[in-house]
C-alpha cells in the first residue's frame, strides 16, 4: 500500500506579488511613487476635492444669498414710507434687525401722538427683533414707558426694574429706568426707596441729566429734601 504524502503548504501568491510590489515601491523614483499612489487612491483624492469643492462653493453661495437678502430688505424699507407699508415690512421681516427699526418708528409715532396702548405691541416686537443691545434698550424703555402712560403700572414696574438692573445697558438709559421709578415711588409716598433709585443713579459715571433730575427733586419735594439733610448731617450721604 503506497502511503500518503503530506502536502505541503504553498506560500500565498497573492501576498507574495504585494511584497515584490511593495518592494519594487520603495526602490522606485518620486515620479513613480506617486504614479502608483494616484493610481491605488485617485478615486478617493477625487471625492475628496469634490467634496471640498462643494463646501466652498456652498460658502460663497451663503455669502452671496445673504448680501442680497440684506440688499433687498434695505430697498424695500426704503420703499415702506407709509405707515401700512411699514407694518407690512416689519411683519415681514420680524426676525431681522430692520424689521425691529421698522416696529420702533411705528410704536414711537404711537407714543408721541399720545396713543400709548397702540406703541405697545410695537415697542414689545421691536424687542424681541432686536438682537443688538443699542437697539433693544430703546426699545424696553419705550414698552416701559408705554406701558406706565397706557395704565398697565404693574408691568411697567418689572420692565423699569428689570431695565435698571441690565449692566448691558448703558447708564443713561437705566438712569432713566431708575428716575421713572423714583417718581413712581413719590407718588406712594415711599421716600426711603425713591432716595436709595437716587443714590444709584448718582453711583453711575455716565447718567447724562438723570443725576442733575434727580437732585432737583430732592430740592423740591420736603418729605425727600428732609430725608436728605437727615441723612447728610448723619455722614451717610454727601452733600449735593
Amino acid at each position: 500500500m503506497a502511503s500518503n504524502r503530506k502536502e505541503q503548504p504553498q506560500p500565498d501568491k497573492k501576498q507574495d506579488t504585494f511584497n515584490k510590489l511593495d518592494e519594487a515601491y520603495a526602490e522606485s523614483s518620486m515620479e513613480d511613487q506617486l504614479l502608483v499612489y494616484w493610481n491605488r487612491h485617485k478615486s478617493q483624492v477625487i471625492l475628496g476635492v469634490v467634496a471640498a469643492a462643494a463646501i466652498i462653493i456652498g460658502i460663497q453661495v451663503t455669502k452671496w444669498w445673504s448680501s442680497k437678502s440684506a440688499s433687498d430688505r434695505g430697498a424695500a424699507y426704503a420703499a415702506a414710507t407709509e405707515d401700512a407699508d411699514k407694518a407690512g415690512f416689519a411683519e415681514k421681516f420680524s426676525g431681522t434687525d430692520l424689521g425691529g427699526v421698522a416696529f420702533l418708528e411705528l410704536a414711537d409715532k404711537s407714543y408721541a401722538e399720545g396713543e400709548f396702548a397702540a406703541a405697545v405691541p410695537n415697542y414689545e416686537n421691536a424687542f424681541k427683533a432686536f438682537s443688538r443691545y443699542e437697539f433693544k434698550q430703546t426699545a424696553h424703555l419705550g414698552l416701559a414707558l408705554s406701558r406706565l402712560q397706557s395704565g398697565d403700572e404693574s408691568s411697567a414696574v418689572k420692565d423699569l426694574e428689570a431695565i435698571a438692573a441690565n449692566t448691558d445697558y448703558v447708564d443713561s438709559i437705566r438712569a432713566e429706568a431708575l428716575y421713572h421709578l423714583s417718581i413712581l415711588d413719590w407718588k406712594s409716598g415711599a421716600f426711603e426707596l425713591m432716595l436709595q433709585r437716587h443714590e444709584q443713579i448718582e453711583e453711575m459715571p455716565n447718567s447724562g441729566n438723570w443725576q442733575g433730575k434727580a437732585f432737583q427733586l430732592q430740592g423740591s419735594i420736603p418729605e425727600l429734601k428732609k430725608l436728605v439733610e437727615e441723612k447728610a448731617s448723619d455722614g451717610l450721604v454727601v452733600e449735593n
